[in-house]
């Protein structure tokens, strides 16, 4: 028992050092799923995008995506990985501008590990690239689960006061408008809020699960918060969900994650 132990751990830890160099020498790839306004708009509209990691050896291996996370999370290299994806982002966008005059730079959501909010050099790593890259507002749209946020409301206010000056914008993803849901959300202002799929799924099947998502969508838009549904599958969500004028949505039948960088 002992010996199988301890070929875990070995494995473990050869794993552990694998994802590390993979951060130096370009192991990871990002992908990008679309994210799609439901409201017409006046004007050209930026496209938006939710940006998702990969580590290569999940795709040469056909292995599920996110089957290395727990790994990450458990050995605390996830702003490690989060430092990444800035750090690719912005160079994408160089490469991409210069490539293609004129080319309209994406609204890219970016997820934060609870890690990360811990890391009193983030903003300014974050800052740095911004300014460097010369990037324009609203190009970074940092995504946190709800639980996250609210356990770490003080650092990610931090955050905020240090990166909003800069164009950058706040989403809270797992939203279900439960009691009390707003109060906090009126200390923290998000730019947007991901609407859970348990609320979403229903919307064109019952007129309760309508005005549930409507009242939501109404409250947030008097607070100037827009929202996004999440996981929509179908048509007939997807139309019920511009007939109550919820902002945008994504999901499989908008179209799945595509190779980015």
């Amino acid at each position: 028992m002992a010996l199988l132990m301890d070929d875990e751990s070995t494995i473990q830890k050869n794993i552990a050092e694998k994802l590390i160099a993979a951060l130096k020498t370009g192991g990871f790839v990002l992908y990008a799923q679309k994210i799609l306004r439901l409201a017409a708009s006046a004007g050209s509209e930026r496209p938006f995008q939710e940006i998702l990691v990969r580590f290569r050896e999940e795709e040469e291996k056909l292995l599920p995506p996110g089957t290395f996370f727990p790994m990450l999370q458990e050995y605390r290299l996830l702003p490690y990985v989060d430092r990444w994806v800035v750090s690719r982002l912005a160079s994408w966008i160089q490469e991409s501008r210069g490539r293609e005059r004129g080319w309209t730079v994406p609204t890219n959501g970016v997820n934060l590990s609870e890690d990360t909010l811990r890391e009193p050099k983030f903003a300014d790593f974050v800052a740095n690239h911004i300014q460097n890259a010369k990037l324009p507002d609203e190009v970074f749209t940092f995504e946190l689960g709800w639980d996250t946020a609210l356990l770490h409301a003080e650092q990610l206010k931090h955050i905020q006061a240090r990166l909003e000056p800069l164009g950058c914008r706040f989403t809270f993803a797992g939203f279900d408008g439960s009691a009390g849901s707003f109060e906090f959300l009126k200390v923290l202002r998000p730019d947007f809020v991901k609407l859970t799929y348990g609320i979403v799924k229903d919307v064109d099947r019952g007129l309760a699960a309508c005005e549930k998502v409507e009242a939501i969508n109404h409250r947030c838009h008097a607070m100037g918060i827009k929202t996004i549904a999440e996981f929509v599958e179908s048509h007939g969500v997807l139309d019920q969900l511009r007939l109550i004028e919820v902002d945008f949505a994504q999901g499989l039948i908008i179209g799945g994650p595509q190779k980015l960088a």
